[in-house]
This record gives C-alpha cells, structure tokens and sequence, in this order.
C-alpha cells in the first residue's frame, strides 16, 4: 500500500495542528527595533555542546521567543505565497488576542522600586520564554561611568547609566521592563512567522559579522535553518522559542574539475550551504543526546525512540524553518506561470532538472556525459528543494540516526518571486499521484512546505568587489563563521589551496563514525567508504525519486559513485 502525502513534517505531532496554526490570519503593526551585535566563545569540534536555549554565554545566539518585542527592521512581509495559499501564523506579543495562542500575562506593576526590577524582569522574562541577556555598553560617558543594555530576544532597549554596574543593571532592567508595558498596552503590536524568521537571521548576522566585517557584503545572499520550539506553560498553552541553528551565504558553484578526496565543496549557494550547516548541527545533537549524560538527554532536541527504525528523533513540539534571500536558481527562479495556468508541469521544458556546471545552469538532459564525469556539477536549488521536500534534509548518513528531517515551513525574502511557480517546483516534481510513478519506499513522502513572504535582512545584491566567490557559514556551537573560496571548495587563505571545510564530505564520514562508536553500532563502522556509509533506505529513496524524475521526462538525478570512494 502507498504511504499518503503528509500535510506537516515528521516530528510534528499532529499535521492537521499544524497547518491551520500556520494559516491563521493577523494584523502586522512592526514597532521600532534596533539590532546590536554581541559574540561570543563556541565549541569548534564534533564534540558536545550546549542545547538550543540552554543559555549561557558557549554559543552565538539569536534567538525571538514569545514574541517579547523581536524586530526584523524591515518593511512589512509581503503577500504570502505558496499553495495551499497560507497566511501569517498566529505569533502574538501578550497579552494574547481571542485567538492566541498564549494566555494572558500578570499584569506588571507600573513603576517597580529600582531594587526588584531585575528580578521581575528575569521572573517576567523567564515566563513568556524570551531570551534574556545584560550588556555592558562600552560607549558610556564620563558622567556615568557604567552603562548596561538589555536584550530582548536580541533587541536592545535603552540603557541605563549610573555611577555603579548595580544602578545601571537596575536601571536597565526598568528600561525594559516600560518596553514591555508600552508592548502590552499595544496589542495591535503583532510579530508574523516571517517577522520573526527575519527578526533571528538578523540578529544572528549581527552576532557573527560586527560593523567593520569585510564580509557584510555576503548578507545580501544569505539563507539559514531556523528551530521552532513549542514549550507548555502551565496554563495549558505553548510558548514558542524561534532561534537560529544553521546559517549560509554565497551565490555560485566550484566550476573545476572533481576531486576524490571527498574535501571539496561543490554547491556554495547559500541555501545549500546552510542545509550541510544543519547536518553539522544535528551531528552535534546526537552526540550531545549519546555523551552528554543526563543533562544532554535533557538539552539535546533529540529522543531516543524505540522501534527497529533509527534510534533518535525530534522532541515532539520542535520544527524546522528555512530562510532565504533570493529566489532559488533553476524552475522557481526562471518561470512564470500565470494564475490561470493549469495542467501538469510535466510539459514545460523550463520545469526540467537544471545542473550549474562549468559556470552555466543548463538542462541536465544536455549535459554530455565526458563533462558530467569529470567536472562538478550541482543541481539547482529549486530542484533541491522538491528533492527535501520527499526526502527531507537530513541526506544519507543521518538517515542511519534519525527519521526524515522535514521543514515546515520557508520563508522567501524575494519580492520579485512568483509564488505558484515556486509551490509547483517544490511540490509537482515528479508527480506522486501513483499514476505516472510508483510509491516510494516509507517512511518517505512528499510534505508540504508552507511558503511566505518575509522581509529582507539585508540588500539582495552583493558587493562583487568584497563577496564575490565567497561563502560563509555558521552552526549553532560554532564560535565563528567560516570562509569559503567557491572557486576552490575549501577555506579561503593566503595559501594557493585552503584546508578542507567543516561542511565537506570527508568531516561528514567523521562525524558519522564518531556517532557511531558512541551509540555502539560496529555495523555501521564497518562500512569502509563514504558512499558504503550512504547505504540504507534513503539511498534507495532517492534512487527512486530519480527514476520518477526520469520517467516523467524531467531528467535524470546524477550520481557519482566515484566521488564517495574515498576512507577518510
């Protein structure tokens, strides 16, 4: 029997939830935000690290919880897109409206006595779920020598001064606590998905590139994987915690020849970047679930489940968001299909498989064969995203660990895109009607990825003389960003060819057997090869899906085995 399409994405505990939560309907009416930069120490290894929203000063980390006052600082989201047509989430500041979805906070005292505002701000904080952090600001005059700054999921209120750190915190902490109020006496004030989705990219730039970065450029072509988490609050009603897990940028490809070494990036455009960023991330989160005792089972955003099938899985209540600056390359970005347009996309040449290779996106039926052998060549994002759309984001070697990994949800920065071409190249390719192709094998099924229109973060066009063949990218527990040279694949230098990168290939099969060792699994150690470690049913799931493709007269998916023989 053919497994059904599913309206939401494994780890959502209910699908049908969540799609009306997703389309419930909202007034924008955006406050003034000011975004400051604030960095600092991570963890640069395999190794564990602390939880999304585990606080403490281990990680960069933007995060807009509860709606406690995030800004995007842009201009309101536009129409959304995507089909079936959905509209801005439920993200309400409290107190809530009759359809909220948080209750009522208590009322906060109109002007608390300096010595208890810290408190009740941390107390007040700590209940809506929003991220809470004191900034000592360094441009404090000499009249007042101490100025502290507080941050409300990333957003700086107005400091306070005073003769001492502890009057300065105090009245700090009161600064905050009458942008709380001015919030509540406003409850037209209202952040959408995609105002939020913006409001931790945003934020999380900032963390990662101050003012003088030569990088700032990059912005402009930035995508990013955010993490959704529902938290009960004792009333009944769930808190939700947006924070940013996994950051790319960059707009192009390696145009050389292949390597085998498995220590090239081929695809640096940045929503590619920012998936194999997310990979980083989860290898992570096993290892912090699997080594982390008690506290880590606890912290992690991973369970153990139990069952023949992969041993860990998303928490319930936890879910993923993707972000991205401009229109994917390839279906989504090229075509145009007016409102009236019906029928199958089948018959549009332009909806074929596209490949960036030797500089040009072309057809993948027209490439020949010597140069698909020996040159790279990456599949346009548009088609890599109706590939997650079926086989989620998790590839071949988590599949070993955990379900499919589907996003709910993505957020498009691009107001010149069309969405319904978007939504048809995401969703109808290849048609799964059972029809024109046969099931694919469970637990894979074609979900639903709701469409937004969101703000920018940044200008959509690179600087080329600062960016251009350049990408970045970022993980949670990364303490900085890292350089790529797009040209090479690898981290850019002085040097003539850089040191692999942490999102290559080669550190992928490392982490692979590093989790593999501590879960106990010889079985898993045992395959020699990279493309032995892909083994399994998303392999055969993806082998699949390119034979439909094939069939359906949209291409061929490549592969190339070659690539994945190396060991180390």
């Amino acid at each position: 029997m053919c497994a059904q399409p599913s309206t939401g994405p494994a780890g959502a505990d209910d699908g049908g939830r969540r799609k009306p939560r997703l389309a419930a309907s909202l007034q924008i009416s955006p406050g003034p935000g000011s975004w400051r930069p604030s960095v600092s120490p991570g963890h640069d290894s395999w190794g564990t690290l602390p939880a999304p929203g585990a606080g403490g000063a281990q990680q960069p980390r933007a995060s807009a919880a509860g709606d406690g006052g995030a800004r995007a600082g842009a201009a309101q989201a536009g129409e959304d897109a995507g089909a079936p047509p959905v509209k801005s989430p439920r993200v309400c500041v409290p107190p809530a409206g009759p359809a909220g979805d948080l209750p009522p906070a208590s009322p906060l005292p109109r002007d608390p006595p300096p010595g208890q505002a810290v408190a009740l701000l941390e107390q007040y904080t700590a209940s809506l779920g929003v991220a809470l952090a004191f900034r000592e600001d360094q441009s404090a005059g000499p009249g007042f020598p101490f100025s502290v700054c507080v941050e409300l999921d990333g957003v700086a209120c107005p400091a306070g001064t005073a003769s001492s750190k502890t009057e300065a915190k105090q009245q700090a902490a009161l600064s905050a606590l009458r942008y709380i109020q001015s919030h509540l006496d406003s409850p037209e004030t209202i952040l959408t998905h995609e105002q939020r989705c913006a409001a931790v990219v945003s934020a999380g730039l900032d963390r990662l590139l101050d003012q003088n970065s030569p990088y700032q450029a990059c912005k402009g072509t930035v995508a990013a994987v955010i993490l959704e988490r529902e938290i009960p609050s004792t009333e009944g009603h769930a808190k939700e915690i947006y924070e940013l897990v996994a950051l790319g940028t960059g707009s192009g490809s390696c145009a050389g020849w292949l390597e085998f070494s498995g220590r090239q990036l081929h695809d640096c455009h940045g929503l590619i970047i920012a998936r194999r960023a997310l990979l980083r991330f989860f290898f992570r989160q096993l290892l912090l679930a699997t080594q982390g005792g008690p506290k880590g089972k606890e912290q992690s955003v991973l369970a153990l489940q139990p069952g023949p099938g992969p041993p860990f899985a998303l928490k319930p209540g936890i879910f993923l968001h993707l972000y991205v600056s401009n229109t994917p390359k390839g279906a989504a970005h090229d075509v145009y299909l007016p409102p009236s347009s019906e029928g199958s996309v089948l018959n549009i040449p332009a909806f074929r498989l596209q490949v960036h290779i030797c500089g040009q996106l072309k057809p993948v039926s027209y490439v020949a064969p010597a140069l698909r052998d020996t040159r790279v060549g990456c599949l346009s994002a548009s088609d890599k995203l109706a590939r997650w759309a079926v086989l989620g984001l998790g590839g071949a070697l988590l599949a070993h660990f955990l379900p499919p990994l589907y996003a709910t949800s993505l957020v498009l920065a691009d107001p010149c895109h069309d969405p319904p071409t978007l939504n048809r190249a995401i969703h109808a390719r290849p048609s799964l009607d059972g029809i024109l192709g046969s099931c694919l094998p469970p637990p894979y099924v074609r979900t639903t990825l709701h469409l937004f229109s969101g703000p920018p973060v940044a200008p959509s066009s690179p600087t080329p003389s600062t960016c251009h063949g350049l990408s970045l990218n970022w993980s949670l527990g990364d303490p900085d960003i890292e350089v790529v040279d797009v040209a090479t694949g690898r981290v850019k230098t002085n040097a003539i060819l850089g040191p692999p990168s942490r999102l290559c290939k080669a550190a992928f099969l490392r982490a692979f057997r590093q989790v593999a060792r501590a879960l106990g699994k010889p079985q898993l150690l045992d395959l020699q090869t990279y493309e032995d470690a892909k083994a399994g049913p998303y392999r055969d799931a993806r082998q699949q899906l390119s034979q439909l493709l094939d069939q359906q007269g949209l291409g061929a998916w490549p592969f190339k085995p070659l690539v994945g023989k190396f060991r180390s």
